[in-house]
């Protein structure tokens, strides 16, 4: 047992790890800022210290380990405890995990966190409870905390390419949802971002599986490379694409999915949501390969390829089957409230391709509402160098509020207040054009401020969206709030 110190402990990803280590029986607690964050209600249930303070006279725990989180790497506290400690990254101490247990990862541009989640639900439904697995992801499930945690024979995580962080993975096996440029602060352009995800497919380890969407055209020339390099790699694609191994196809008739196993089994799949079936889908491969791959259930299987296997398509039912019921991601199209016939919605999509397949999945579901958005841009330079995709997907809205870029912990800070020129922007091509969607854009630099003119501005039956960054999940209370207000 160890005594260890999370700096930057209320963080989703760390707030899980510190679970997760408590759970391993060690004595864990935290520094962090004095803001409040989700994660440190089940921290705070769970019995975990917080000191809100960061200084090195407020910790009078003994320490043997300190693990840091990256938003924290050039905190003057952590640069102390450097001196003393034996001490790690949030990627580092990751990084460590996978080389101990068996370890998969969940990567992409878009829908890793979805496919992570999703993936976690089904590996602890029902019977499989009893499965031997944590995972670490960036949210949690809709009505339930973050934290899984059911042994440690497998290890299931979000692998993100930011600054090349999944490449320190050790992994048995791994998913690529999407590859798109993002990320502009690290990455120069769309070809230095293929690159990393293929380094990441090819350095997994021996014998291991890759699971492709095969949709993505550029995973589909990443699997043509992969293939060439490591012909050990078992790999699975899945995708509305014809030659897909996992073909998904709709019935309009029925208004249902099918999953096209091969071209030999069919598999009804009662979600309608079209903007997550494929990362549903993805999640029900990979926890079905899992299961495949721990000891006791390798033992039934003969050498051939496990997705030719009898068993595989018993246990891939049931893993469809489970995500049925699959209650979605806090922050990926989270409805808040439904009050006086107007829907709240809170999204973390903060990049154009997001915030376009956002759109269509909220019209799909509100045909005849008009949607107002609430949008924080996340990072000056992701803004900069998508700029013109921003303005274009924004126009899709009906009404917009932007409020100030986001600069996370980057220190990516918007000297050129990009969030006001895309509002002068928006409104220059109001001007110039009637065919666009929007009627209304407004900068709104004081965040007090976005609740009381939102508030203003609804009109009834409108979906208002939160959109992108910051720490908006809880504004539509204090918009309700505001409305009531109005309405004595």
């Amino acid at each position: 047992m160890s005594n260890i110190l999370l700096v930057g402990i209320k963080g989703t990803g760390m707030a899980s790890l510190a679970l997760i280590l408590k759970n391993q029986g060690n004595l864990v607690f935290g520094i962090d800022s004095s803001q409040y964050f989700q994660p440190q209600e089940k921290l705070i249930e769970s019995n975990i210290l917080i000191i809100e303070d960061f200084s090195i006279s407020n910790i009078d725990y003994e320490i043997n380990k300190v693990i840091y989180s990256t938003a924290y790497e050039k905190h003057q506290l952590v640069n102390e405890l450097k001196k003393t400690y034996e001490t790690y990254s949030y990627i580092e101490y990751l990084s460590l995990l996978t080389k101990t247990t068996k370890a998969y990862g969940i990567s992409g541009t878009h829908g890793k966190t979805t496919t992570a989640a999703a993936t976690t639900y089904s590996l602890s439904y029902n019977e499989r409870k009893a499965f031997p697995f944590f995972s670490i992801y960036g949210s949690s499930l809709i009505g339930k905390e973050s934290f899984t945690y059911q042994g440690e024979k497998a290890f299931v995580l979000e692998a993100c390419e930011y600054q090349n962080h999944f490449l320190q993975y050790s992994l048995n096996g791994a998913v690529i949802t999407s590859i798109d440029f993002d990320h502009p602060d690290f990455f120069k352009d769309i070809n230095s971002v293929k690159k990393s995800f293929y380094d990441f497919a090819k350095q997994l380890k021996p014998n291991s599986f890759l699971i492709l969407n095969i949709d993505d055209s550029n995973i589909k020339n990443l699997k043509n490379e992969i293939e060439i390099v490591r012909n050990d790699i078992n790999i699975i694609t899945y995708g509305f694409y014809d030659n897909s191994n996992f073909r998904i196809q709709y019935d309009n008739y029925i208004k249902k999915y099918h999953i096209n196993l091969l071209n030999q089994d069919y598999f009804d799949f009662n979600y309608i949501d079209r903007a997550i079936v494929s990362d549903l889908l993805a999640a029900a491969i990979l926890s079905t390969c899992i299961i495949l791959d721990a000891d006791d259930i390798k033992l039934y299987l003969s050498n051939d390829d496990i997705i030719c296997e009898e068993v595989f398509t018993t246990l891939f039912r049931i893993s469809l089957k489970s995500l049925e019921t699959f209650p979605g991601v806090k922050g990926r199209l989270d409805v808040k409230a439904t009050e006086d016939n107007i829907v709240y919605i809170d999204d973390y999509a903060h990049h154009p391709t997001e915030i376009y397949s956002l759109i269509n999945e909220i019209r799909n579901r509100y045909p005849n509402k008009k949607l107002f958005a609430i949008f924080s841009a996340h990072t000056a330079s992701r803004t900069k160098a998508l700029y013109k995709e921003f303005l274009n997907v924004l126009l899709l809205f009906d009404k917009l509020i932007i409020t100030k870029t986001f600069s996370s912990a980057r220190m990516d800070n918007d000297v050129d207040n990009l969030s006001k020129k895309l509002v002068v922007d928006l409104n220059k091509k109001l001007l110039k054009s009637f065919k666009v969607r929007l009627n209304s854009a407004i900068y709104v630099e004081v965040e007090s401020e976005i609740s009381s003119i939102c508030a203003s501005m609804i009109e009834d039956g409108d979906v208002v969206i939160t959109l992108g960054a910051s720490n908006n999940d809880e504004l539509y209370k204090e918009i309700i709030c505001e409305r009531n207000k109005i309405k004595r």
